[in-house]
Parts: structure tokens; C-alpha cells; sequence
């Protein structure tokens, strides 16, 4: 565990951020918000299980890249950009967790509330959360209708699933292709 800011001044919590309503900056913080949800559900198999705006602060990459403080000699360009970053674990449930499914779909939904309000394209909370517990992006089917009642069997059957390779997920996760699939259905939308 480390501080997060600048001169001891902490990184913002999302809700603290003044941004224009509408901004694509905010689309590009849900967006790092929904892959860093479905990084943690893949990767480290948790829910978090109380996200809200409060529980994501915001700081530049610089801050958080390959989980080094880089030096200012050290940075690139990009290093700049904004990056999400949860915290706040006290309650994060397995995914196997009787409650797991309960705790996504409220997390996913309270984060996709606070995005909405800020007046930018979400996904439903039904699609974004088969984004987060389907297996891979490339491989995914049409988007899912609302009222597809066979999607929740589907879930708690893929969340009940056991893979012996899971611990050596995070080493080959792309982020950015998962950005890529995401920026893809919010503009299908």
C-alpha cells in the first residue's frame, strides 16, 4: 500500500473532479473504470462490493505505472493521462461468494449512475456487467437484450467456474483491448 498525490496532497476520489458534464474525459474514465472492475473480477477473482464514486481516485499514470513511483526524468508524454484507480477492499468478496453476483451488479450499477450524471453514453448496467464476467472481449456475441432471462443463469454459471490458470491472467492482461471492445459498444449504442 502507498499514497496516492502530489506534494502530500491526495489524488481526487472521482466525485471530486471537475470535469465538463459530457466531457469525453469522462467517457474515458468509465471506460478505465468498467476494465478495471472486470481486471479485478478476472484477475484477482474479487468483487469489491461497495464502488461507488467515492472508492475511485483519479491520479496520473505516472503515479500508478508498472506499480512504480517513476521519477520526472523518467516519464513519457502519456505519463500525464488520467488514470482510475480503486481502493478500499475491506468488504470485496470472492467471486464464488454466494453474494458475489448481488455486489457486481450493484457496483456496476452505482458506478454507471454516477457516469450517466455526468452526461455521457453508458452502457446498461445488464451490459456492462456481461462485459466484466465475459471471458474475453473478442470473443463476445451480440449484445445482450435487457430482458434476457437466460443471462443470469449464464453468469452465475461462468462466476461458479474454477480455472487452474487464473493467478497467471494478470501477467498477459491487454487493458487496452478491453478498452477497445468497450469503446466499440458505447458507440454501437
Amino acid at each position: 500500500m502507498r499514497f496516492l498525490g502530489d506534494d502530500g496532497w491526495p489524488s481526487p476520489q472521482l466525485r471530486e473532479l471537475e470535469i465538463k458534464k459530457g466531457s469525453g474525459r469522462w467517457t474515458t474514465l468509465y471506460c478505465q473504470t468498467l476494465v478495471a472492475i472486470r481486471r479485478l473480477y478476472h484477475c484477482a477473482r474479487l468483487v469489491h462490493g461497495d464502488l461507488s464514486e467515492y472508492n475511485i481516485l483519479v491520479c496520473p499514470k505516472w503515479q500508478v505505472k508498472k506499480g512504480l513511483l517513476l521519477l520526472p526524468d523518467e516519464r513519457t508524454s502519456g505519463d500525464e493521462d488520467l488514470q482510475v484507480v480503486l481502493i478500499d477492499f475491506g468488504q470485496a468478496v470472492d467471486i464464488g461468494h454466494p453474494n458475489a453476483d448481488e455486489f457486481l451488479q450493484r457496483d456496476i450499477s452505482t458506478v454507471t449512475q454516477f457516469f450517466a450524471h455526468q452526461g455521457i453514453t453508458t452502457l446498461t448496467a445488464t451490459n456492462a456487467k456481461q462485459f466484466v464476467v465475459e471471458t474475453s472481449c473478442s470473443d463476445a456475441e451480440e449484445l445482450i437484450d435487457d430482458n434476457d432471462d437466460d443471462y443470469e443463469e449464464e453468469v452465475e454459471e461462468e462466476g461458479s467456474k474454477k480455472t487452474s490458470n487464473w493467478r497467471n491472467i494478470a501477467a498477459t492482461w491487454d487493458e487496452n483491448s478491453d478498452l477497445e471492445a468497450l469503446l466499440a459498444r458505447l458507440k454501437l449504442k
